[in-house]
């Protein structure tokens, strides 16, 4: 089930052309406290902002089964790290590359579903994801004393590339994180549009089991992506059967 290879070949040649990201592995022992379920933190706690609704945000997990096309266990960063932004607001990229096997059209969306729910399950002491107002957004706090003990990006990377990878179908998992400029956001928000579409033509099916294609506001991207075509025949034939 290949859905998203334009996608990621199209988020390489962004990345290609960037001057000087940074890019290192992923810590295998990162021992950050969890915040047991209690991550508030009040503006006037707040130490760094990432994605404000009045900054421009973007995220998501685009999955692949060809071997080898995620660098597995890395990190990239584009822009300023946490330690550098203390007292600032930016703007927010994080786009999670994963290596899957064994997807096909009857486990596909189910298996989605699992990894947005790593996606935001994050659990870290000093962080709070604030909101997911929309689909492809995250706005998060990190508190001042998070950041005085060394809260930064490779903690938060590397423990939710581990967390996607106690998934039993995952082989890879890949972060990259953007907080450069607006204008960076919006080339990847737009690198990424179609799969907000093709994310949500899957929920159509799965949860509306509407296959009305005629009527369908998601006809076009069926037609581009075939995958999803399959899927569609799964769930009718589920639902016939039912």
């Amino acid at each position: 089930m290949e859905l998203f290879a334009d996608t990621i070949y199209d988020l390489r040649d962004f990345l290609a052309h960037k001057d000087n990201p940074r890019s290192w592995p992923a810590s295998p022992d990162t021992n950050w406290p969890s915040g047991r379920g209690r991550n508030v933190v009040l503006g006037s706690d707040m130490a760094v902002e990432l994605g404000n609704p009045q900054m421009e945000s973007v995220s998501c997990i685009l999955w692949t089964e060809k071997i080898g096309t995620i660098r597995d266990n890395y990190i990239t960063l584009i822009g300023p790290d946490l330690p550098e932004s203390r007292g600032a607001s930016l703007p927010f990229g994080k786009i999670v590359l994963i290596e899957v096997s064994g997807f096909d059209a009857e486990n596909t969306y189910e298996r989605y579903r699992e990894m947005e729910l790593v996606r935001y399950g994050l659990d870290l002491k000093g962080y709070m994801l604030r909101a997911v107002s929309q689909f492809k957004r995250e706005w998060c706090r990190i508190s001042h004393e998070a950041l005085d003990e060394g809260f930064c990006f490779d903690v938060l990377a590397s423990k939710q590339i581990r967390n996607f990878k106690k998934l039993n179908f995952v082989a890879a998992v890949e972060c990259i994180l953007v907080t450069s400029s607006p204008q960076d956001i919006r080339k990847l928000a737009a690198i990424t549009h179609d799969t907000t579409r093709i994310i949500a033509a899957m929920n159509k099916m799965a949860q509306e089991m509407d296959f009305d294609c005629d009527t369908c506001e998601y006809q076009d991207v069926c037609v581009e992506a075939t995958d999803l075509k399959s899927m569609r025949e799964s769930y009718r034939k589920k639902l016939n059967d039912g």
